[in-house]
């Protein structure tokens, strides 16, 4: 990579990160308030309101991989650049829903804007094996902790504003951080830009036993986050209050970006498997202390070691995903990877609220057998160390 690019990558970087943190903090900030928001719209019906509420991951998963395949072709930034779009104008309509046929609609459009996997290509596409933990772990921090933010600044928020205007500010939000990136982020070039990936390029991905674990991994970590953001917010709020949140979300962030930031170091130095083995023990162990639900302290400490958990795994298997792979098929694989994590959230999310009501220990007991089945994925899968991949691998 030429001095300039260096010098000049992190500026980039950040602001395709800040895109992204926005756009996750602005869908998640609403999300505890859709299902009782959604009574006051005309064609209510509880079924309806839970489809208000998971069509955006539905979306997110579906769209994963086309986008991919497309900024690929066309590139990240105009890809970027529609995805965003989409989630900007789903934004508006939510704003002016006054059905839940409308609000299904809007909530669909800002799902379809699946541009994770698009700004990873991205990042990784400006960097090279020097920096690319560093910008990846980046853009996974600003993503992770956007989403933990959420719990804290929407009650905020929703103190002062309305669920329409909470649609709205996100709206002006993230459109000025698109426009930001229009005129000021520079698109990568893949290396033949203007093709689809090819059959073959496909079937090295699947026959990769490296990605495919990556795959499994962030189902796990994203199936084990949902379920974990579904319920631990009942337990702070009934210790807390919805205006206390911060108290235990803010510290748990700092922390976990911090042991975060430790982990991909270390995981880059070949020691991946056991800084994700220990990781997923980490959320485990964190999720353990969620049985006493009453004490600030247990959920203070449980909800840092599971951010620390999570965030790390989230950070190093998208780093992996992204040395693994080429230019050329580089937004496919990120759109594959992607869809991976948001199936895990839309799974996670029907398994928790299905026997959330029947039972929150059996709930805990499910999410630590998924925390145990990532870290033994891991262990007995043994995913290909950085240093000891070769490129054959890949081809």
């Amino acid at each position: 990579m030429t001095d300039k690019l260096k010098s000049n990558i992190m500026l980039p970087v950040v602001m395709i990160s800040l895109a992204l943190g926005l756009r996750q903090m602005s869908m998640t900030m609403v999300a505890p308030f859709i299902s009782t928001y959604c009574k006051n719209l005309i064609g209510y019906t509880p079924l309806l309101a839970g489809l208000a509420v998971g069509v955006f991951g539905l979306m997110q998963a579906i769209f994963q991989i086309p986008f991919g395949m497309l900024s690929d072709r066309y590139g990240n930034k105009k890809m970027m650049m529609i995805g965003l779009t989409l989630v900007v104008v789903g934004f508006v309509v939510a704003y002016f829903a006054n059905t839940i046929g409308l609000l299904i609609f809007a909530r669909a459009l800002q799902g379809s804007g699946a541009v994770i996997g698009v700004a990873y290509s991205w990042v990784a596409g400006l960097t090279d094996d020097s920096n690319r933990t560093k910008a990846m772990s980046i853009l996974g921090a600003f993503i992770s902790a956007a989403a933990a933010l959420a719990f804290v600044v929407g009650p905020l928020l929703r103190g002062i504003m309305t669920i329409n205007w909470m649609f709205m500010a996100g709206a002006i939000l993230l459109f000025a951080n698109e426009l930001y990136i229009l005129f000021f982020v520079k698109d990568t070039k893949n290396a033949e830009k203007g093709n689809l990936p090819k059959g073959k390029d496909l079937g090295a991905l699947v026959k990769n036993r490296t990605f495919v674990l990556m795959n499994l991994a962030a189902f796990f970590n994203n199936f084990i986050m949902t379920a974990v953001f579904y319920a631990v917010p009942y337990y702070i709020d009934s210790v807390t209050g919805q205006a206390g949140m911060w108290k235990i979300f803010l510290p748990a962030i700092v922390v976990a970006v911090i042991v975060m930031r430790a982990a991909t170091i270390w995981a880059d130095k070949g020691h991946m498997n056991p800084v994700l083995t220990g990781s997923f023990a980490l959320s485990c162990i964190g999720i353990l202390l969620f049985f006493e639900k009453s004490s600030y302290l247990f959920l203070l400490a449980g909800t840092t070691l599971f951010m620390c958990g999570y965030i790390s795994i989230a950070a190093i298997v998208a780093i992996n995903v992204n040395n693994l792979v080429e230019d050329r098929y580089r937004g496919t694989a990120n759109g594959i990877f992607n869809s991976f994590q948001y199936i895990g959230s839309f799974v996670g999310a029907l398994v928790t609220g299905a026997i959330w009501g029947v039972s929150e220990n059996l709930t805990w007991i499910v999410i630590i057998c998924m925390g145990i089945a990532g870290l033994l994925t891991i262990a007995l899968g043994k995913p290909s160390e950085k240093k000891d991949r070769k490129e054959s691998d890949i081809q």
